[in-house]
């Protein structure tokens, strides 16, 4: 069958972390039209290489996105990891800005252009606060009006760079208490608070991400906002939004438990865009075809979306990429790292010996594994004796939340007191035992665990 604009509507993920790479983008191409891919993981030099090979391929423009939360060197080796939207939080939004323009500055030289941040989520804290277990540390805080601050800054810093930003995750993934990676994820919250972002910055931003959330509040029939007309019409209507909507990645539990073609029909026709990692790109795009050729799939879908798509890439086209400039963040990080409860260690803060990993990134481990820091499970014993400082990685990841400490590290560190350094999501604050000193930093990037080094030096 003839290629068609129903094959721009998906957008294949090459996953260079795992080995995936021009053969997998080859076979796309091979077998579709596809105009946009997720890049994960790779060396910044392979992956502008690759870029520029899928574009002789093709014969027209390709755009590479990234979900590039941390910078750049969340994904690309080589490239500059930056601390988490929390702490970018904290330091204000001229480290926001500083951070958004390094970020899409340095992409660009990876070929990448279409950088799927910020998260305009709220995060809430504190007791009887409903929040997601998977945005925690990814969110610039839990008031509105900071996340809006700092997102528009942060947004702003990528447009100028000559990036496109996507605002995620619609309508608000923070009042969701489940990870719609690994589960349907339902907020029964009052959805004006946690849309005011969005509200305030959508004609600031090109895209936006749309989650996999169920709202019964907005749609009574539990559809999650991918597949909802109603929120998507509150998208596309109330809120005026005519950019890219992008589904999160089709792969999560969130989306849905029937066929993906059908699913992803439904998508479309709510108001998406673009069909975000599907688990067989190929089969995906033919199914698509032949639900447009069945009268399944309306046209007039397809040519809007279609056309936004095109829109948003001859936009790139059209933006000069700028330079990485020199990184600034604000006041400096230093101050990010606060006491835990039980106070500081005293005037000595050796750094980190040894590393519990409870929920910790790929970049964060790579980091310490570099530093000759030795990384252990929640399954593994506690070494007997403890080193003078332990290092407790506990993030947002998914499937995971805020876990727990395992009962023998538990006993460990209340009765030898080592100088604990925890670092990841904000509400893990409280995680060790009362007594315990030492410092809580909020998030994961080695660009935040280098801190940690830094304090042994003075």
């Amino acid at each position: 069958m003839t290629r068609g604009p129903t094959d721009w509507l998906v957008a294949p993920a090459l996953r260079l972390d795992r080995g995936e790479g021009l053969a997998e983008a080859l076979r796309c191409l091979r077998e579709f039209d596809p105009r946009v891919f997720l890049i994960f993981g790779g060396d910044a030099e392979d992956v502008a290489w690759l870029h520029e090979t899928l574009e002789d391929q093709a014969e027209h423009p390709i755009l590479f996105a990234a979900d590039l939360e941390r910078g750049a060197g969340q994904q690309f080796e080589g490239l500059t990891p930056l601390p988490d939207a929390w702490a970018l939080g904290q330091l204000g939004p001229e480290a926001c800005y500083d951070a958004g323009h390094r970020t899409a500055a340095e992409a660009a030289t990876a070929g990448v252009r279409w950088i799927f941040a910020p998260c305009l989520d709220l995060h809430r804290t504190g007791p009887g606060a409903v929040n997601s277990p998977i945005i925690a540390n990814r969110a610039f805080g839990g008031d509105p009006l900071r996340v809006i601050e700092c997102a528009r800054a942060f947004a702003r810093g990528v447009r100028e760079a000559g990036g496109i930003p996507c605002a995620k995750h619609f309508p608000g993934h923070g009042g969701c208490p489940q990870d719609s990676h690994t589960e349907h994820a339902v907020s029964f919250e009052d959805p004006a608070e946690h849309l005011e972002p969005f509200r305030r910055l959508l004609d600031e931003i090109p895209t936006v991400m749309v989650g996999h959330i169920e709202l019964p509040l907005l749609d009574e029939e539990a559809r999650p906002a991918t597949r909802s007309p109603r929120i998507m019409a509150l998208l596309r209507d109330e809120l005026g939004f005519d950019g890219v909507a992008v589904a999160d990645s089709l792969q999560m539990k969130g989306f849905g438990d029937g066929p993906e073609e059908e699913m992803a029909c439904e998508c479309l026709a709510a108001g998406v865009d673009l069909l975000l990692d599907p688990s067989d790109p190929v089969a995906l795009a033919l199914s698509l075809r032949d639900a447009l050729a069945r009268g399944d799939l309306a046209e007039e879908v397809v040519r809007r979306a279609a056309g936004r798509i095109d829109n948003l890439i001859r936009g790139a086209l059209d933006t000069p990429a700028q330079p990485p400039r020199p990184l600034v963040l604000g006041a400096g990080t230093r101050r990010l790292l606060r006491p835990l409860a039980g106070g500081r260690p005293g005037r000595s803060a050796p750094p980190p010996q040894l590393a519990l990993a409870l929920a910790s990134v790929p970049d964060a481990d790579r980091f310490l594994e570099e530093w000759g820091i030795t990384l252990v499970g929640r399954e593994d014993p506690p070494p007997s004796p403890l080193p003078e400082s332990v290092l407790i990685l506990c993030g947002a990841r998914e499937g995971h939340g805020l876990p727990q400490l395992p009962g023998a590290w538990m006993d460990a560190l209340a009765h030898e007191n080592p100088v604990v350094y925890l670092a990841g999501a904000p509400d893990a604050f409280d995680l060790p035992p009362a007594s315990v000193k030492g410092f809580h930093l909020p998030g994961l990037s080695p660009a935040l665990l280098a801190l940690l080094f830094a304090a042994g030096e003075e």
